[in-house]
């Protein structure tokens, strides 16, 4: 194995793994943490709004691609009798909520602003280990060199009589 192989694979392969990493696993590591550190309270959903910085999930069933998707908007009240707004993080198609329903909130106690209906972190663990997965992936081709690198100078060590 050429020396110049390390550079040509690993170190592009390892960026490209960290890259994934650090960003979908850290966003859907944030989520859960919300979840496993936050409080959770009832709110009352009081609008649904299209929200541009939100992804969109568009369910089977809808007709074409312009099917624009809407988050909720909730009011709720923290236990330290707070009253609080809190904006779902993704646009859904059809909208699971109707204006009036009752919903799961969970906020941070330190910082009641960060908030989420429970519904839209619950999966946290589930994308946490999907970007996961997807940095594993070049992670691996990364490593080959060194195997055969490895390999090669074991191969070296070991000569015949």
């Amino acid at each position: 194995m050429h020396p110049s192989a390390f550079g040509c694979i690993t170190i592009p392969f390892v960026l490209v793994a960290v890259v994934a990493l650090g960003w979908g696993a850290r966003g859907n590591w944030a989520r859960g943490e919300l979840l496993r550190n936050g409080t959770v309270v009832q709110g009352r959903v009081t609008e649904l709004r299209f929200v541009a910085d939100n992804p969109a999930v568009v369910q089977k069933g809808t007709r074409g691609g312009n099917t624009r998707g809407e988050s909720p908007v909730v009011a709720f009240t923290t236990r330290e009798g707070q009253a609080r707004t809190a904006l779902g993080s993704v646009n859904r198609a059809p909208a699971p909520w109707n204006v009036g329903d009752s919903v799961d909130i969970v906020y941070d106690p330190r910082a009641p602003d960060r908030a989420d209906l429970v519904s839209e972190v619950t999966g946290w663990r589930l994308w946490f280990g999907i970007w996961c997965a997807v940095a594993l992936i070049p992670f691996a081709v990364a490593l080959f060199p060194l195997m055969f690198y490895l390999r090669d100078r074991r191969k070296s060590r070991v000569a015949p009589v």
